[in-house]
């Protein structure tokens, strides 16, 4: 596996360089937590952040999660697992030992990017390369050197969150975000 370029500078976008797509920003890092409801509390009243969506998985597992505003194509999406307990999973509070990230997601800034970035994964076989649809953005999964499971993402410039099958919407107090990642799209 050769070391991927130096991420670009400030500002610095994919079209930028020598023709490489490069992701623009973390799409999103998912958690895992056992009450959503509490996660959302502290996330909301303690750190500041804002709820975008609160959704239901519509098929199995049929896992409640959420996703968290924090820049305009940055979340954080957390995933309620009823009775997750990291102690009992061998995980701990240092530093080194907390494993509550399930995965973490970078975002490119077209389907373009995303096709490119998809061709090298698959070229040093991180991925298979499956493109898939998730409300807002298309998705490619990845597996690094290490294991963790990724994803590269892009707006999905045709979804319309009237027709999504994937998930039952609980509470949208801010949909904007989406909103406005579709209209960057088209």
């Amino acid at each position: 596996m050769t070391a991927p370029d130096p991420a670009p500078a400030a500002g610095a976008g994919a079209g930028d360089g020598p023709g490489r797509a490069v992701p623009t920003a973390i799409g999103h890092v998912a958690v895992i937590t056992a009450d959503l409801d509490r996660f959302r509390a502290f996330y909301e009243d303690v750190i500041g952040l804002r709820t975008a969506l609160v959704l239901r998985m519509a098929g199995p597992p049929g896992l409640r999660h959420a996703l968290f505003l924090v820049t305009a194509v940055s979340f954080v999406h957390a995933v309620e697992r009823p009775g997750y307990d990291p102690a009992a999973d061998g995980l701990g509070t240092e530093i080194g030992f907390r494993g509550r990230v399930d995965h973490l997601a970078f975002h490119v800034a077209s389907v373009a990017d995303l096709e490119a970035v998809r061709d090298r994964l698959v070229a040093v076989g991180a991925s298979e390369g499956v493109v898939t649809p998730l409300g807002p953005v298309h998705s490619v999964h990845f597996r690094d050197p290490d294991g963790l499971e990724g994803e590269v993402t892009a707006t999905n410039p045709a979804w319309d969150p009237s027709r999504d099958g994937r998930d039952v919407v609980e509470d949208d107090p801010d949909p904007t975000p989406f909103l406005r990642l579709l209209a960057e799209a088209t």
